[in-house]
């Protein structure tokens, strides 16, 4: 599958994402779901094609920020078509590109195999 979509979380939404809710800040977990993956999943899902997430340049990424972007989207869905199904979407829609450390890439793969919803 091309990559036809790509998101650098550090220049296209915050060099320091923190939170998991809105509420929390612009830079919160919901806020990058809402306004930069949840769109261009979308599309990559329909167009049948890759969307590449950019998690290098960051000093790390807090829990709240991965369970609210990406966990949520996967725990979402799963209400709809059941939680393997949609984990295994995503997954199938989604490069994790990060050079910087492997366990950054590992704790969104975890995160989007096992959400854990925090309403």
């Amino acid at each position: 599958m091309e990559i036809k979509y790509r998101i650098n979380i550090a220049e296209d939404f915050s060099a320091y994402p923190a939170g998991r809710f809105r509420s929390e800040g612009d830079t919160s977990g919901e806020a990058f779901l809402l306004d930069h993956l949840l769109g261009k999943l979308i599309v990559s899902i329909i167009e049948n094609c890759l969307l590449e997430i950019n998690l290098n340049g960051m000093n790390g990424y807090p829990s709240s920020f991965i369970s609210g972007s990406f966990g949520k989207i996967t725990f979402e869905l799963g209400k709809i078509m059941g939680q393997k199904k949609a984990s295994e979407l995503v997954r199938k829609h989604i490069i994790l590109k990060c050079e910087d450390s492997s366990s950054r890439a590992q704790a969104i793969e975890d995160e989007i195999n096992n959400p854990i919803s925090k309403r």
